[in-house]
């Protein structure tokens, strides 16, 4: 069984909202107070690696910034962002 990681730079990071496409993805920060708009910077270690281009803690701010970066979301993205709470913090802890 592989088991997820608490390191938000990793690919197997376990507080993915949801893959925007192949090189953008968003996550919850792990203190649960943002959400992290953060692009594919190459590999580390044979594995993936991210860094965060964007912090919001507002749904309709995220979605802005994920167009304002280009970041042409696949297909069930945008429906998985637009069930987003309108705040973070409106969110249940998991």
């Amino acid at each position: 069984m592989r088991m997820t990681s608490q390191r938000e730079r990793t690919d197997d990071y376990d507080r993915v909202v949801t893959k925007i496409n192949d090189r953008w993805r968003v996550i919850i920060c792990r203190d649960g107070i943002q959400w992290i708009l953060q692009k594919r910077e190459g590999e580390r270690d044979g594995r993936a690696r991210w860094t965060g281009v964007s912090y919001s803690t507002g749904r309709k701010a995220l979605i802005r910034v994920v167009f304002d970066h280009g970041c042409e979301p696949q297909p069930g993205a945008m429906d998985c962002l637009n069930a987003l709470p309108e705040k973070i913090e409106q969110m249940k802890n998991e």
